[in-house]
């Protein structure tokens, strides 16, 4: 028998190519779990990453699938050790089976409070981490709101942005039942959001927004990077964050570090219910008016976009390589691996005034509903050093309110020239990326 990792693959895709090198790199074999694609060609790709691959006749996975798929590879002569999933709506799964199989992970209890983003705001204000009050949307009944905030409307399960708006009227919450519809319809997001479609309003928190790239193994918390989004335009129904950029730039080291330990107290807590383990970005913004951080989300898992390239370019990490190690890291190698993520932190090296790399990344978007005839990013100077377009000529986007990502784009760039190099790639980039619609 082959000792594997099972990796839980959305519709034939989830950083296979990067886990698969992770996991050889660990000597040991990658197979998959896949939900059906929409077309078949989208798995040929993947499978050419993978030893083996158990493909489900439906648009997501479910707890029976993954249980069957097991048991089936053992058939296959392969004794699935762990699993990894880098697909938000498949992290419940992966936490279920790695505590059937003794695999280093957090309780599911405890990621799947995190993802509830109504209980964890309810969590964080109980235990006095959180000022923001948040009231959850019930069909008919209109919240009551204090008129002298700014209040927010977001699902309580969800990603990409999906039908997250500032709510300037009350009366707007009656377009919830059709954002709700085209939730459901969404092939590719449906699975996010588990069967959830309910939504809450909570208290607006008005500042710049960041995320932090966080490792937490035993409990112990590490904060590998930070990025800000430097770039965020706000739709009717729908937030796309343009740009990202690490270290930031709006903000003084020292008020950057109070925002880490923020984060690390909020993750404290939550390892008293049993986040003890794994890969987090967690989404914070400082709150001006109140000069104090907030969590806005804790996603028990690593960023999407480039948010593993940009890391792994400032610290020379992969957040993928580290989390496929740690699922079966044996218990004499744990300082070891503890003093890797200390070294590698830069945070740690903004608490020293120490030199740190920095990236700019940036994504465009798509208008929902239009076909996409023609296609391009082709700068004539500093073209980016990643660079993936995630659509072809003729993709029809999905009708839904949520960021429909049409290419992503990093480059390097020096830390002490970041202001000035984030305000050119935004004009380079709008400059020199084309997309036309049929």
């Amino acid at each position: 028998m082959k000792t594997a990792i099972l990796l839980l693959m959305h519709q034939g895709k989830s950083y296979t190519e990067e886990i698969a090198a992770a996991t050889a790199g660990l000597g040991l074999t990658l197979v998959a779990l896949s939900s059906q694609p929409e077309t078949p060609g989208v798995l040929d790709a993947s499978r050419r990453h993978v030893a083996d691959c158990v493909v489900t006749e439906e648009p997501e996975l479910r707890s029976g699938d993954v249980e069957k798929a097991v048991r089936e590879l053992a058939d296959r002569g392969y004794q699935v050790e762990a699993a990894i999933a880098t697909f938000e709506g498949y992290r419940l799964l992966m936490a279920e089976l790695n505590e059937r199989l003794g695999a280093r992970d957090s309780a599911e209890s405890a990621l799947r409070l995190c993802l509830d983003k109504y209980e964890l705001r309810r969590h964080l204000f109980a235990q006095g981490l959180s000022e923001v009050r948040v009231h959850r949307v019930t069909p008919g009944v209109p919240p009551e709101l204090d008129s002298s905030a700014r209040w927010f409307v977001k699902p309580v399960r969800g990603a990409s942005s999906f039908a997250t708006f500032v709510l300037d009227d009350v009366d707007d919450l009656a377009d919830l039942p059709a954002i709700q519809e085209q939730m459901r319809a969404d092939r590719r997001m449906k699975a996010i959001f588990m069967d959830r479609y309910d939504f809450l309003v909570e208290e607006y928190v008005e500042g710049p927004e960041f995320s932090f790239e966080t490792f937490v193994l035993d409990g112990r918390i590490h904060h590998l990077c930070v990025h800000e989004k430097a770039r965020v335009e706000r739709l009717e129904r729908t937030i796309l964050e343009g740009m990202s950029v690490s270290p930031p730039v709006s903000l003084d080291n020292e008020l950057v570090l109070e925002g880490a330990g923020h984060v690390t107290r909020c993750l404290a807590e939550l390892e008293r219910h049993g986040l003890t383990d794994g890969a987090f970005h967690v989404e914070v913004k400082y709150w001006e008016s109140k000069k104090r951080w907030e969590i806005i989300e804790i996603n028990p898992r690593m960023g999407g976009s480039l948010i593993n390239a940009s890391v792994q370019t400032v610290t020379g990490h992969s957040l993928l390589d580290l989390w496929t190690e740690s699922l079966l890291l044996p218990d004499g190698e744990r300082d070891a691996f503890h003093d890797r993520l200390s070294r590698a932190s830069q945070l740690e090296a903004l608490r020293t005034d120490a030199s740190t790399r920095a990236t700019v990344f940036l994504s465009k978007y798509g208008e929902k509903g239009r076909t996409v005839d023609t296609i391009r990013f082709e700068p004539p100077t500093r073209p980016p050093r990643i660079l993936r377009v995630h659509v072809a000529e003729g993709t029809e986007l999905e009708a839904s309110d949520r960021g429909i990502c049409l290419m992503d784009a990093l480059w390097d760039v020096a830390a002490d020239h970041l202001d000035a190099e984030t305000a050119f790639l935004d004009r380079h980039a709008t400059e020199h990326f084309h997309v036309r619609y049929r």
